[in-house]
């Protein structure tokens, strides 16, 4: 399990990156569907849950624009295309992105990162995939999280969670 910090007062509730990753891109595909939030019916995000093989997935392709800070470091920063979303990234959380796809690409890089380190990753799982083509100015990927899936028997709801891969 990716141990992280959601920001106080924010949107996205989860204490694992795996987690978090799950709740923002559910966030953004349903965002998607509104012609309120999603003026330019933008579907960036397209995600799907397995129920037999307990997986959550889908690919994900953002704008970005690049760029050199002062320092020469090559910086990334997510064009948002959401419109008043309601999403707050709230304060002192791990992620720092202010919109929800600022948010989404920052944990989903991350997982990247914690993906390639072999002492939180002993079974080498790649499940989040991500490129960036500075010529299209596109960051683009797909992930296959695995979930946990069950039937809330007092309510009817149907519950789907990260299940956390990584160590």
């Amino acid at each position: 399990m990716a141990s992280v910090t959601p920001g106080t007062g924010g949107t996205i509730k989860s204490t694992t990156a795996e987690g978090q990753a799950h709740e923002i891109l559910s966030f953004i595909s349903l965002k998607q569907l509104s012609e309120v939030t999603n003026p330019g019916q933008v579907t960036n995000v397209l995600t799907s849950h397995d129920q037999q093989a307990l997986l959550f997935s889908g690919t994900y392709q953002f704008s970005v624009t690049q760029a050199i800070d002062g320092s020469g470091n090559l910086t990334l920063s997510v064009n948002p295309y959401l419109v008043g979303a309601g999403f707050q990234e709230g304060t002192g959380g791990t992620f720092k992105g202010n919109t929800p796809e600022k948010y989404a690409l920052e944990v989903l890089m991350h997982l990247q990162n914690l993906e390639r380190n072999p002492s939180l990753n002993p079974s080498s799982r790649n499940y989040v995939t991500g490129t960036y083509n500075s010529d299209t100015g596109l960051y683009q990927g797909s992930f296959s999280l695995p979930v946990i899936f069950n039937l809330d028997a007092g309510s009817g709801n149907v519950n789907y969670g990260a299940d956390p891969y990584l160590l």
